[in-house]
């Protein structure tokens, strides 16, 4: 026995096994014709609570205490979440707590007298007609030139952001869905970036095998805000 447990032991008369209701001897506890069950004797009360008043073995606290450091630690790993989507040949990537919803292809209604390539139009989402724009258009995203997957089937959608009074919706190539990081994960923009997607790229999160770039969501909406001037 290790000597850390030795030293908690605690020493017990548990009489409930000797001449209680759970022991198998002819001789039985004349206090049993009183309480009718162990559980209700005072001594059986009073052993338990020296039994939870022992103290902690070392080897046990040292054991949880691990045990504990690694959860919290497997939990600090996966702290952040972001909307990993491509745009032709370019997976990007923003703050999942700006995207409000993501929906099919819908149709975008152009509005007169616009010339701006990064405002396409407006389109209904649940009945209220919202701003379409073209984060390709911003920053510079050639049509994919590249074959694809073809393992599974590949949609377009359109996805919608907010962030205060602010909301815009942009087509994309494909959707792949809400993705787990820590902050450690994350590595600077290659200065071998083009200009428009290094101003809007905070950082580079690798995933799979690829380099997505995460969106600077402030700078995104300070700048849609300029483009409606």
């Amino acid at each position: 026995m290790n000597a850390s447990i030795k030293e908690t032991v605690v020493e017990l008369d548990d009489c409930w096994n000797r001449i209680g209701v759970w022991s198998r001897a002819d001789k039985r506890c004349p206090e049993l014709e009183k309480f009718i069950h162990c559980r209700n004797c005072d001594r059986y009360s009073a052993a338990g609570r020296h039994v939870l008043a022992r103290p902690v073995p070392n080897d046990y606290r040292v054991e949880w205490t691990n045990r504990f450091a690694r959860s919290e630690t497997a939990r600090a790993t996966n702290d952040r979440s972001a909307l990993l989507f491509r745009l032709g040949d370019e997976w990007l990537a923003i703050d999942s707590s700006y995207v409000s919803e993501i929906t099919q292809f819908r149709t975008i209604h152009s509005l007169p007298h616009m010339s701006n390539n990064t405002v396409k139009g407006l389109v209904n989402i649940r009945g209220e007609l919202r701003i379409c724009i073209s984060i390709g258009a911003m920053l510079q995203i050639e049509k994919a030139r590249e074959r694809h997957d073809a393992s599974y089937e590949i949609h377009e959608r359109m996805i919608y952001i907010q962030k205060d009074n602010q909301s815009f919706v942009f087509p994309v190539s494909e959707v792949h869905g809400i993705h787990h990081y820590s902050r450690n994960a994350l590595q600077p923009v290659p200065v071998s970036v083009g200009k428009s997607r290094q101003t809007f790229t905070s950082d580079i999160l690798p995933w799979k095998t690829y380099h997505v770039g995460l969106i600077d969501h402030e700078l995104l909406f300070f700048a849609l805000a300029g483009e409606l001037k």
